[in-house]
């Protein structure tokens, strides 16, 4: 808690454009891989000016990154942990 440090400029990370998630009764493949390909090259730019060392593009870390249920990191337990607190969930 405290006070935003008004000299501090914080960074909004880039999202994806609407092409890549939003279709309308079909999905358009072409336009979504050209627009995760639009999306890779704008998150390469992201991770350098972030000095981030990300291997591989946005795709393929994504990719890695939920490849197992590690990436939910307790999140699958969240129900019966709510469970358990009372909330009793359907």
């Amino acid at each position: 808690m405290g006070y935003p440090n008004p000299e501090a400029q914080p960074v909004i990370k880039p999202r994806l454009p609407q092409p890549a998630v939003f279709h309308r009764e079909t999905y358009k493949l072409v336009e979504q891989d050209e627009a995760i390909a639009h999306y890779n090259d704008i998150m390469k730019e992201f991770y350098t000016e972030q000095k981030m060392n990300v291997p591989g593009d946005w795709s393929q870390h994504s990719a890695e990154r939920i490849a197992t249920l590690d990436y939910l990191k307790g999140c699958k337990d969240l129900r019966e942990t709510l469970n358990n607190f009372g909330f009793k969930l359907l």
